[in-house]
Formats: C-alpha cells, sequence, structure tokens
C-alpha cells in the first residue's frame, strides 16, 4: 500500500483539497496525491479509537469502536422489491416507512440514511427530504447526506435545529456520513467535497474503498486489499489534515467480480475475506472498522438471500467490525431493499448480537447446586433456576418456526418470508415513534421549504 501511495498515488479532483494537502508538505502533481508512510501514520494517529454519535434520546446515543458492533441499516437503494418478486422505484413514503421500521427495530442501533433513494422528490434534493424523515421517524442517530457541499452543509443546519444549537455539533457529534472512493485509486469531487464540509463541522465519517477485484482492483485478493487501503487512507489523511483528531472510521470494502459476466458481486467468500482484512488493518490503524452486514446477490429473501447474508453478517461480528452497513433489508447486489428482508435480518441481527454477547462464568451462572440437587437422570424443567432464567438466558426468534411440522401445515406451511409479509406491517401499526416537540419540526420543514 504504501509503496502505492508513493509511486502510484490517488486521484483528489478538487483544488481545494489538493491545496490542503500541498500545505502540509504532501506532493502533488497535477490531480493526484502521493503520500508517504512517515507523514501519513503521524496524520491518522490523531484519530480517536473510539467516540460517541448523540441521539436525541439520549438513551440512544451510539458508541463507535466500543464493545459491541453498531448495526445500521442499508444504504442507496432505487426501487423496492415486492413480496411478489416485482420491483419499483422507492418513494419518500416508503422512505419514512423504513425508518420507521428501523425506530422500531430491537437491533438497528441507527436509522440510518438514504434507506431507498425516494423518487416521488427531485433527485437533487431527496437529501432534505430523507434528513427530515431520519429525524422526525426516529428518535436513534442518523447518517448524515454526502451530496456534494450541499448536502453536507444541509446535514449540519438541520442537525443545529434538532439538537438546538450548530456550534456544539463538533464536540457533540449528531450523525456519521458514509464517504465511498472511485476505485480505482481515485475520488469523486462530489465525494471530496463532501468530505471537507463535514470535516470542517467534525462530524465523523466512514471513509470506504470500494474495488471489485478483477474489474476495479486487481483479480488477486492482496493487490485489490492494497488498492482499497491506499485509497482509504488517503480520504483519512484528507480528514486529519482539515480537522485532526476528528473521528473517522476505517472501511476497507471490497468484493469480487463474477468473472463470467464481469458483474459487481457483493456476498461471496471473497468478501468475507475482505471483511476480516478490514478489520485487523483498521485494528492496525488504531480506528474502529465499518463493513457491510446482511448483502445479498439474490433478488428475493430466499434460502440463497439468507445463505449469504449470515455468511458476510456473522463474518463481520466475529472479526469484531465496529459499525456495520447495510445490517437489514438489501437485496440485488445494493440495487434493492424489500421490507420482508428487512425483517428476517433483524432476526440474523438479534441472532449474532446474542452470539457476540456470549455466557456469563460466575457461581449463578456454573449452577453447581442446581446440579447436584437435580443429580443423574433429572431434569431440570421444574427448576427455580430454570424460571428465573428461561426468559433470558436464550433468543427467542419472532420470525423462525419451531413449531411441530403437523402444526406448521395445518397453518398452511408459511415460509420466512410469508411471516415477514405478516410482520412488518403490524410493526408500523403499532409502533409509536418519540414525538419530536412541533416547534423543531416547524423548523426543519421551514428549512426544507426555503432550500427546495
Amino acid at each position: 500500500t504504501m509503496r502505492v501511495l508513493a509511486e502510484v498515488g490517488v486521484v483528489v479532483p478538487v483544488d481545494e483539497a489538493l491545496s490542503v494537502f500541498k500545505r502540509h508538505g504532501v506532493r502533488v502533481e497535477g490531480q493526484r496525491v502521493y503520500l508517504d508512510e512517515a507523514g501519513l501514520m503521524g496524520v491518522i494517529g490523531n484519530a480517536p479509537a473510539q467516540f460517541t454519535i448523540y441521539a436525541r434520546d439520549p438513551a440512544r446515543n451510539v458508541v463507535v469502536g466500543g464493545d459491541r458492533p453498531v448495526f445500521v441499516p442499508g444504504y442507496g437503494a432505487p426501487f423496492i422489491m415486492e413480496s411478489d418478486g416485482t420491483t419499483r422505484p422507492g418513494t419518500l413514503q416508503d422512505y419514512e416507512n423504513l425508518t420507521r421500521l428501523a425506530d422500531a427495530s430491537p437491533n438497528m442501533d441507527m436509522s440510518g440514511h438514504m434507506l431507498v433513494e425516494p423518487s416521488d422528490v427531485s433527485a437533487s434534493l431527496a437529501y432534505l427530504f430523507t434528513l427530515r424523515a431520519s429525524m422526525v421517524n426516529s428518535s436513534k442517530p442518523f447518517m448524515g447526506s454526502v451530496r456534494r457541499a450541499q448536502g453536507a452543509r444541509a446535514s449540519l443546519d438541520m442537525a443545529g435545529i434538532l439538537f438546538g444549537d450548530r456550534a456544539t455539533l463538533g464536540e457533540r457529534p449528531a450523525m456519521i456520513s458514509l464517504i465511498n472512493t472511485l476505485s480505482p485509486l481515485a475520488f469523486s469531487d462530489e465525494s471530496i467535497q463532501a468530505l471537507m464540509e463535514h470535516a470542517h463541522g467534525r462530524q465523523p465519517l466512514l471513509v470506504s474503498g470500494s474495488p471489485n477485484s478483477g474489474v476495479s482492483g486487481p483479480v488477486s485478493i492482496a493487490g485489490t486489499l492494497a488498492v482499497g487501503n491506499a485509497e482509504v487512507l488517503t480520504g483519512l489523511a484528507l480528514t486529519q489534515l482539515i480537522s485532526p483528531g476528528m473521528p473517522v472510521v476505517y472501511g476497507g470494502t471490497g468484493s469480487a467480480a463474477d468473472m463470467r459476466t464481469a458483474g459487481a458481486t457483493n456476498a461471496n467468500p471473497e468478501a468475507a475475506i475482505f471483511i476480516t482484512c478490514a478489520a485487523q488493518m483498521a485494528r492496525y490503524y488504531g480506528l474502529p472498522s465499518r463493513s457491510g452486514g446482511c448483502l445479498t446477490d439474490s433478488h428475493l429473501p430466499d434460502a440463497q438471500a439468507g445463505l449469504e447474508s449470515m455468511m458476510i453478517m456473522l463474518t463481520a461480528v466475529q472479526s469484531g467490525i465496529d459499525f456495520i452497513l447495510h445490517a437489514s433489508g438489501m437485496l440485488s447486489s445494493y440495487l434493492t431493499v424489500s421490507y420482508e428482508k428487512m425483517m428476517i435480518d433483524d432476526e440474523i441481527c438479534g441472532m449474532l448480537r446474542r452470539y457476540d454477547a456470549g455466557f456469563g462464568l460466575e457461581e449463578e451462572d456454573l449452577a453447581f447446586d442446581v446440579i447436584a440437587n437435580v443429580g443423574p437422570g433429572g431434569s431440570f424443567l421444574m427448576e427455580p433456576h430454570t424460571a428465573r432464567r428461561c426468559r433470558t438466558e436464550f433468543y427467542v426468534p419472532r420470525l423462525s418456526n419451531r413449531q411441530i411440522v403437523s402444526r406448521w401445515q395445518d397453518q398452511g406451511r408459511p415460509s420466512m418470508a410469508d411471516a415477514a409479509r405478516v410482520q412488518w406491517p403490524e410493526v408500523l401499526a403499532v409502533h409509536q415513534v418519540p414525538v419530536l416537540d412541533a416547534g423543531t419540526v416547524a423548523q426543519l420543514d421551514r428549512y426544507v421549504e426555503e432550500h427546495s
């Protein structure tokens, strides 16, 4: 990676950003930035290993880099996958529904951003409506817009309205935003503009590489890792040169192309390898890590979607990834989001929360007295110890079918997708989002109206 940075360089196509690098003694030729190892390591060493994102409900503040992963729903899909397998463009109503489902979820830690692209509002102004929806329809932390400088600026302005004081956001971050690279070895001007605006506001950033082995990265995993790492480190360096010590997350993602079609895929064994490497590299640099979660290339919430989503999500949790984006809802290699898949993925996340929690080894957990009392050949079912802990010791699924086969047949042989199809409207019908005061909502509405 360091040789790539020093000899090949990374394209940063924004003059203001190039000036930042030049002021700090970084070699710049045209739009290419060439970093050296000593300077780079000194700069990114300023970033914290842990930080907090604050929610409008303080009980829902999120710690990134703590002792448990942060789960965040899907991001960026333009289409909704209906239960019958047909697709349609997403709408603002879908966005509001998905945000409320994320708020209701016992496993999602944030409401996210761009859970689906709403086609019924102007594409150039959609960030205003989605930011408002994330703030009003959930009391969990949200993600900011990266639609050029104006999207980032709106995120800061609207967060200032939500929390009552934009000036304090630098000390109490209100959001985190995603900066993707343009593989190989480049950034878009849009992403750099957004990065710089958020950095000036000291709002946390996820900087993620996006090489696809065999197409936008070398066909070898090691080569693709070097390309992606060079991209991410360049973005991280820029954040720290602008705003030393601001919170950032190392997002070293990557995957393998299907060489039969040269099409991008995101749920394969190679993607799992990239996730494990991202976690290791982030630890090497002393930074929190980010990866994808319940990702799949399937177009339906079927067996393929289940096996691929669990493979990617389990790898992320086992590898110690700190921030897991796309933790629910995604189908079709990022192209579609499904209400049913969102419910099924939430079940996966619940299972992995329990797995990640492990088990206790205190005297009450070891239960010697209970074992001695029951003895050989007995039953623990009626023991007080069992009664005290039976509701908390095990994960209780909401969708997985554990009935005997005859009862399942009598009920019409429903699949997990069938159960999810029933569940998500019920959740929307009963969930009450913590109310945001009317004055704040009115200010947000006025801001959206004035800027749209």
